[in-house]
């Protein structure tokens, strides 16, 4: 699912030769292999389209489908994360060239605390950060 939205979410501005090699390398399995006990899953008549991974406060992972996104999907996983929240706040990094996710992000109350460059690739990157009330 997630591996065939990933080039055409992240090659404009990661290279899709960079993003090609990252899905050839078993990355996205790796990932969901150790994470798949923080996710979250939203599906639509029994299909995944969208996934949340939290790691305490941290959200490492926002995807909705691209065919199904601005349905409410992402506001909806994102609400659950909230409820889920052990902390009063919730955490996430986000690409700044990804200006529809940080719309989102901004709709539902986060607000960028710090500008950062991962060292990767030398790209910005915002960490954006949220209160939540826990309980």
């Amino acid at each position: 699912m997630q591996k065939a939205s990933l080039p055409d979410t992240y090659g404009p501005f990661l290279g899709r030769e960079t993003v090609d090699e990252f899905i050839a390398a078993g990355n996205v399995e790796r990932y969901f292999e150790k994470h798949w006990p923080d996710a979250t899953v939203g599906t639509v008549d029994e299909r995944i389209v969208g996934v949340i991974v939290r790691a305490g406060a941290l959200i490492d992972l926002a995807w909705v489908d691209p065919a199904v996104r601005s349905q409410g999907i992402g506001s909806a996983l994102m609400a659950d994360a909230e409820r889920e929240a052990r902390s009063g706040e919730l955490q996430l990094e986000v690409w700044k060239v990804n200006e529809r996710a940080i719309a989102l992000y901004e709709r539902l109350g986060f607000a960028t605390t710090e500008e950062k460059t991962d060292p990767d690739t030398g790209l910005a990157k915002l960490v954006m950060r949220k209160a939540v009330r826990t309980g």
